[in-house]
């Protein structure tokens, strides 16, 4: 009977040490962890996955990345950049990513990037305002829209219909309606 108890609670214990040492994980040793392998280099990883968040974790903050980096934090990103440094002969480890994403970030295709990225967040919760539309363009612009492109959009965005959406919001519907509208589907 003991001995059943004991296996019906061992799972919990481990269960509450495993949760527990994860926790405690604020107090990353870099030196100790940073020439070790990954989890996700040999296992597939799911976005919830708890492995997963602990490499990321040790990334960010062994590497000192911030919300734009964080851009890169996803499984299959992180697979591919891993996998693209073994092609050059680098260990698969945390410190061979952290130094090219190091590398990366004082590139201008970065600071393009992360450029970008600043543009698509505020645009994401910012409201439709034709008054600033000749400053708001620049992030379809840099979507790769062409002249034609974001006369059409204003036009859509003209509708008091679409006034009150967000930008992220009216291109979604805006897209919607072109996809709608194509007689080759």
């Amino acid at each position: 009977m003991k001995l059943s108890v004991f296996f019906l609670l061992a799972p919990l214990l481990v269960a509450s040490l495993n949760s527990s040492s994860f926790a405690q994980q604020d107090k990353i040793d870099c030196e100790q962890i940073l020439d070790t392998e990954p989890y996700f280099v040999k296992h597939k990883t799911a976005e919830q996955d708890v492995m997963l968040k602990r490499d990321i974790q040790i990334l960010k903050h062994c590497g000192n990345f911030d919300s734009i980096d964080s851009t890169f934090f996803k499984g299959p990103i992180l697979g591919a950049l891993m996998l693209d440094q073994a092609r050059l002969g680098k260990p698969a480890t945390y410190r061979t990513l952290i130094e090219m994403l190091t590398a990366f970030r004082e590139t201008e295709s970065y600071k393009d990037f992360a450029k970008g990225m600043l543009l698509y967040r505020t645009m994401k919760a910012k409201k439709v305002n034709l008054d600033e539309w000749d400053t708001d363009k620049e992030l379809f612009v840099r979507m790769g829209f062409t002249v034609n492109d974001l006369e059409d959009f204003k036009t859509f965005l003209t509708d008091p219909e679409h006034a009150k959406l967000t930008y992220q919001e009216a291109l979604t519907k805006y897209m919607s309606e072109i996809e709608a509208l194509r007689i080759d589907k």
